[in-house]
């Protein structure tokens, strides 16, 4: 569980920043859901539009919450590090910025994932490099 939830919260935060709608897709290219974003508030809809979350972004903090509005977890930027907590304020994980690459590693510093950007959009992998989704 933690896991997803943390898995979730990356993959959020990495849309959290786009530009008007993206589109979401898995590994196979299956569309799962978009991310609109208006001003600092990045709105999350599923395959069939039905609105799963919000991100609202302030300086260099983003609280995550559900669909009915409870607070999932934040993230809060410094420098070229992004540090994940979950609801409690427990950190469940960070992503290091670095050229085109973002790394994820979880509470205990393990890498979890990557992000790679191009002109294409993003993609990204487990820890053990196979691809579990992209965005455009």
């Amino acid at each position: 569980m933690r896991f997803i939830l943390t898995l979730s919260i990356l993959l959020l935060t990495a849309v959290a920043f786009c530009d008007e709608r993206e589109t979401i897709r898995d590994a196979t290219g299956k569309v799962v859901g978009t991310a609109t974003t208006s001003g600092n508030k990045t709105i999350y809809r599923d395959a069939t539009g039905k609105t799963t979350g919000t991100a609202t972004t302030d300086g260099n903090r983003t609280i995550y919450r559900d669909a009915t509005g409870k607070t999932v977890g934040t993230a809060s930027e410094s420098g070229n590090r992004t540090t994940y907590r979950d609801a409690t304020g427990k950190t469940i994980g960070t992503a290091t910025e670095s050229g085109n690459r973002t790394t994820f590693r979880d509470a205990t510093g393990k890498t979890s994932g990557t992000a790679t950007t191009s002109g294409s959009g993003t993609t990204y992998r487990d820890a053990t490099g196979k691809t579990v989704g992209t965005k455009k």
